[in-house]
C-alpha cells in the first residue's frame, strides 16, 4: 500500500510525536495501536498464508523501533553455525538477494565437503510464535531500554486484539529481522554436534559425514523448538535430497547464460515464498530454441508452481513471448501473481496486456484477495492510460467487495476518471476510519488543491489517524 509510504515521506516527525506522546502514554487511554486488518497471501497448491496489513502508525513504529535497536541483531555465530541476512551491516540493511546468494553458495560448499545433509523448516513459523516469547526476548536483549521493551509488548498485544499467537506480520524486513534473530537460540546451543549448521530464517541445513550425528541433532533441535511451541514441517524434511528434473533442465540452459541482467529469484522462508530482485547470469537474448524449450515446460500439466516461477525468471527478458501464455499462467498459478507483476513491467504491448487482464477478470469464477491486490498494483505501475485499463480498474473494484485491502488498493490509485473520484467521495463523507477511507484519501492526491483539501478537511475529523493521513496527502 502506497498510503503508508506517503505518510512516512510527508509526516514522519508528527507521526513519531503522536506515537510517543499519545499512543504510548498512560495519560491518553483512548489512543492505542489499532487491531490490524487480516489478509491472506497465496502459497503453492492452493494454500494460504495468513498475516496482517499494518496501518501507517503500526508500520512506522515497527520499522523505527527495530532500526533504533539494530545492534541486537547480531552476525552469524561462526563459520560452523551460519545464519544469513535480515540484519544491518555497515550502516545499511543486508539486501535479501545478497543474503540468499551467500546462503546458496554456502550450501553448495558444504554439500561438496560433507557426505550427508539434513534439511528441514519450521511449520508455519511466524503464525505459531507466541507474543510473550518475542516480547521477553526483546526486553532481555542487551541495550534495549525499558520504555522500548514496554512499547513492543503493547504493540504486539494490541495489533492482534489481544490474541497471543499469529501476531507477527509477514513479508516486511523488521519482522523478518525479529524472526531470524529469535532462532539464534538454535545456533548458540552447545548440545548440537553437526559439523556445520546453515540457516536462512527457519530453513535449516545440517551437514556431517556421520548421518547418525545429523539425526541426533534433528531430535535435539525439535526439543529446543518445542519449548516455544514450534514444530518441524514433515513435508519439507529431506535427507540427502537430489535435484528435480525441471531444475536440471533449467540448469543446462543456464550453463550458456553469460550476461548479467536483473532477474527475479524465489526465496522460501518463514513468510512463505518471496520474490526478490537479484542478479543472475542470463544470456543476452535467449535463443529461439531456448525460449521454445522453456515455453514447452510451461505447458506441462504436471508442472509445479515453484518450477513455473523458475522458468518465468529465465523468460523475463522475453515478456512479449509470455503474453500469449499469460491467461493460462494466471489461471493455473495464482501463487505467482506477484512474480507476474514484475514480469509484466517489461511487456511492451500495454493495450494487449490490459485486454488479457480484463478478459481474465471477467471469465475467472473465483479470486483470492492476493490475486486482485497484485493485479491492481500491476495496473497502477505498468498500465495507467493504456488500452482498457479503466475497465480493468472498475472490474477490480466490483470483484473486491469482500476484500478490504484489495479494494483499498484500487481506491488509492490516483485515477480521477471512470467514476472513481465519486466512489472515493462516498467513503470520505461517512466519517469512518479504516483502510477504505484512508486509501480513498490517498487517492485524492492528484486532484486540484482546493477540491482535495475540501474533501480531506471533513475526513480528517473522523479520528487521529484520519488527520495524519489527510495532512500527509495535503503535503504530497
Amino acid at each position: 500500500m502506497k498510503t503508508n509510504l506517503l505518510v512516512l515521506e510527508h509526516y514522519e516527525t508528527e507521526l513519531a510525536e503522536y506515537i510517543g506522546t499519545r499512543v504510548l502514554s498512560d495519560d491518553h487511554p483512548g489512543d492505542n495501536f489499532l487491531p490490524q486488518q487480516r489478509v491472506h497471501a497465496t502459497k503453492p497448491r492452493g494454500h494460504l498464508r495468513r498475516t496482517v496489513k499494518l496501518d501507517p502508525v503500526a508500520e512506522y513504529f515497527l520499522y523505527d523501533t527495530v532500526y533504533r535497536n539494530r545492534a541486537i541483531f547480531r552476525p552469524q555465530v561462526g563459520p560452523t553455525r551460519q545464519s544469513f541476512g535480515y540484519r544491518f551491516k555497515d550502516g545499511a540493511h543486508i539486501p535479501v538477494h545478497a543474503a540468499y546468494t551467500a546462503y546458496k553458495a554456502s550450501l553448495a560448499e558444504h554439500a561438496a565437503a560433507f557426505g550427508h545433509r539434513l534439511q528441514f523448516d519450521i511449520a508455519s513459523y511466524f503464525n505459531t510464535l507466541y507474543h510473550h516469547d518475542i516480547a521477553h526476548w526483546f526486553a532481555a536483549s542487551p541495550g534495549v531500554s525499558e520504555s522500548d521493551a514496554n512499547a513492543v509488548g503493547k504493540f504486539f498485544r494490541e495489533i492482534n486484539a489481544g490474541r497471543s499467537v499469529d501476531f507477527l506480520p509477514h513479508g516486511i524486513y523488521p519482522a523478518k529481522m525479529i524472526g531470524n534473530e529469535f532462532l539464534k537460540l538454535i545456533d548458540l546451543s552447545g548440545t548440537l554436534k553437526s559439523a556445520v549448521i546453515t540457516r536462512f530464517m527457519d530453513d535449516f541445513n545440517l551437514f556431517d559425514n556421520d548421518q547418525s550425528v545429523l539425526r541426533q541433532d534433528f531430535f535435539r533441535i525439535q526439543h529446543l523448538l518445542g519449548q516455544y511451541g514450534l514444530n518441524v514441517n514433515p513435508s519439507k524434511t529431506h535427507f540427502d535430497k537430489s535435484v528435480g528434473n525441471v531444475e536440471e533442465a533449467l540448469s543446462k540452459i543456464h550453463e550458456s547464460l553469460i550476461e548479467i541482467v536483473e532477474g527475479v529469484e524465489q526465496v522460501e522462508g518463514a513468510s512463505g515464498v518471496d520474490f526478490v530482485e537479484t542478479e543472475e547470469e542470463i544470456v543476452s537474448g535467449l535463443s529461439a530454441e531456448q525460449v521454445t524449450s522453456l515455453l514447452g515446460l510451461l505447458r506441462d500439466d504436471a508442472l509445479e508452481e515453484a518450477d513455473a516461477d523458475l522458468i518465468l525468471g529465465f523468460l523475463r527478458s522475453h515478456s512479449d513471448d509470455i503474453l500469449d501464455h499469460l491467461p493460462t499462467l494466471l489461471q493455473r498459478f495464482p501463487n505467482l501473481i506477484k512474480h507476474m507483476y514484475a514480469l509484466c513491467s517489461t511487456v511492451t504491448d500495454k493495450p494487449a496486456l490490459s485486454a488479457v487482464l480484463l478478459e481474465y477478470l471477467k471469465t475467472e469464477s473465483y479470486f483470492v484477495e492476493y490475486q486482485l491486490f497484485w493485479v491492481a498494483c500491476l495496473v497502477e505501475d505498468h498500465l495507467m492510460g493504456a488500452g482498457c485499463y479503466g475497465d480493468v480498474l472498475l472490474r477490480l473494484y466490483e470483484l473486491t467487495q469482500d476484500f478490504r485491502i484489495a479494494r483499498a488498493k484500487v481506491l488509492e490509485i490516483p485515477e480521477q476518471g471512470f467514476g472513481l473520484k465519486e466512489i472515493r467521495g462516498e467513503y470520505l463523507k461517512t466519517g469512518q476510519s479504516d483502510w477504505l477511507s484512508w486509501a480513498s484519501a490517498s487517492g485524492t492526491r492528484t486532484l486540484k488543491k482546493a477540491e482535495r483539501n475540501y474533501a480531506l478537511d471533513y475526513f480528517s475529523k473522523g479520528s487521529p489517524l484520519n488527520l495524519i493521513i489527510a495532512e500527509s496527502v495535503k503535503r504530497a
